[in-house]
């Protein structure tokens, strides 16, 4: 089995959902650290802004997961465009001798 090559455009749309454009990378620790602290910072951040603190602690916590939300994007796009110009390398499967 070839490895396809990796898209940054399609990347970086289903980066759009926290995770799934590393996902679909290869890199799924990567993923699943976005997914988790996307998740995580939004979750946390909402349920303080229903609190006292929400407005103190909450709202910043809500801007932090869109920000790394917004970064995981770039991050998916910039990775997949890194390895398009790594291109396949010795010990890769997809790797031919010339």
């Amino acid at each position: 089995m070839v490895p396809q090559r990796k898209n940054p455009l399609v990347a970086a749309a289903l980066a759009v959902v926290p995770g799934c454009g590393h996902f679909y990378l290869g890199h799924n620790a990567k993923g699943l650290a976005y997914l988790l602290g996307i998740g995580g910072l939004q979750f946390v951040g909402f349920d303080l802004d229903l609190t006292v603190i929400g407005a103190a602690v909450g709202v910043p916590m809500e801007l932090g997961g869109g920000g790394l939300w917004l970064f995981s994007i770039v991050d998916a796009y910039r990775t997949a465009k890194s390895m398009q110009a790594a291109g396949p390398k010795p010990g890769n499967p997809s790797y031919q001798r010339r």
